[in-house]
């Protein structure tokens, strides 16, 4: 009688385990934020903990029968094997990802001298896909002379007012990290030796780590650097 009710525990567990990794999989086809995606890679790990327990456990229960397995066991070792399948699935997924953004951060940082790429490489590596789309199809836009001498200028004071406000940092809204890029973006942004286009094309990779913590605690700069951005994106985009 215990065998049979720590048989369907067990089974109850896999089972639950099994819907968890569907959502997973269900949230991921179109997550692409690198800190959720970071989050996910570890709660799918810990199931990987999980299933090496419960296979552990259902060892221990076959080797406590006699004769042959009930039909309860054949399904448990069934949903052992979907969910190691799962698992593989799920974090080659996930790897194959990982490994197509680090690329594509590489290449967005090629279009950067040494200098500049050591103040904005951890900027970099805190966009996720869309918002690396977006701030490539600006940079070409910029370096291809495309965009507004205008809409540069707009933009770049937006971006100067925002850095200003959260160097001040005064009510302690900003990470740390924030803060530290912003400061150390602002000594270039703000270096008079450098024309409007090549501050801004610095500048434009912290634009939407900005709106999104913009968002969050709101800058008295936010709606200017959000509208600037919005009509960049949609000139870049064909819309403007």
């Amino acid at each position: 009688m215990l065998i049979e009710l720590r048989t369907q525990q067990l089974a109850d567990n896999i089972r639950q385990d099994l819907e968890l990794l569907k959502g997973y999989e269900d949230e991921l086809r179109y997550e692409t934020d690198p800190r959720r995606l970071a989050k996910y890679r570890r709660e799918i790990e810990r199931q990987r903990d999980s299933l090496t327990r419960y296979q552990q456990e259902y060892d221990e229960l076959c080797g406590q029968g006699t004769g042959e397995p009930p039909a309860e066991m054949q399904d448990t070792a069934d949903m052992l094997h979907q969910m190691d399948a799962k698992l593989d699935d799920l974090l080659g997924g996930q790897k194959v990802m990982q490994d197509d953004l680090k690329d594509f951060r590489k290449i967005l940082l090629a279009r950067f001298d040494a200098n500049e790429q050591a103040i904005i490489s951890t900027i970099v590596q805190r966009l996720d896909q869309s918002q690396l789309a977006t701030v490539q199809s600006i940079l070409a836009g910029i370096e291809t002379h495309s965009l507004l001498e205008s809409e540069l200028q707009e933009t770049l004071n937006a971006v100067q007012q925002s850095l200003s406000e959260i160097k001040q940092n005064k009510t302690g809204m900003y990470d740390s990290q924030v803060v530290s890029e912003s400061k150390n973006l602002s000594e270039m942004v703000d270096d008079p030796k450098l024309d409007v286009s090549h501050k801004l094309k610095v500048s434009v990779p912290i634009i939407p780590l900005i709106l999104t913590y913009e968002g969050e605690v709101g800058l008295k700069s936010g709606l200017n650097l959000k509208a600037a951005w919005e009509g960049l994106t949609a000139r870049v985009r064909g819309k403007g």
